[in-house]
């Protein structure tokens, strides 16, 4: 996965990016998910003083600004032809697919897992930004962990 770590004090914030373990679709792109954790060593995944995904370390405003973002991106797709395979196995695995294609039209608690679908460079650079932005305050927020 792609990570980062860095001391603090004598724990280690850790950051990675998990993507999607269904991979890339042509037409759907993909999604990720941003995990924090506070921990006694700087690896990914392990046992951890404390460890929190994207979603409980944003604002409720700032939830509502990936939501904004998520939008852009999912009405950017470019739905699939019926013809394609994946609407052709069963019904239930043909509306879980198209979900990816329906706006996000409720608001995300602090406590939902929030993932980041891209499906071209463009959509990465509005994450970046967006995370970048938002760097900072993540961790201030996990320095009070300790």
């Amino acid at each position: 996965m792609l990570s980062w770590a860095r001391a603090q004090g004598d724990k280690y914030i850790v950051v990675w990016c998990q993507v999607d373990r269904r991979g890339w679709d042509v037409y759907a792109g993909s999604k990720f998910v941003l995990e924090f954790q506070l921990s006694h060593e700087p690896v990914v995944g392990i046992s951890s003083v404390r460890r929190q995904r994207l979603g409980e370390m944003l604002s409720t405003n700032e939830r509502e600004e990936i939501r904004t973002i998520q939008n852009k991106v999912i009405g950017s797709l470019h739905r699939p032809p019926r013809s394609y395979g994946l609407l052709n196995v069963s019904e239930e695995l043909s509306t879980l697919y198209l979900r990816q294609f329906q706006p996000i039209d409720k608001p995300y608690s602090d406590r939902e897992d929030i993932w980041l679908p891209y499906a071209n460079r463009h959509d990465l650079d509005m994450w970046s930004k967006f995370l970048v932005a938002k760097l900072p305050e993540f961790f201030r927020q996990i320095e009070t962990w300790g």
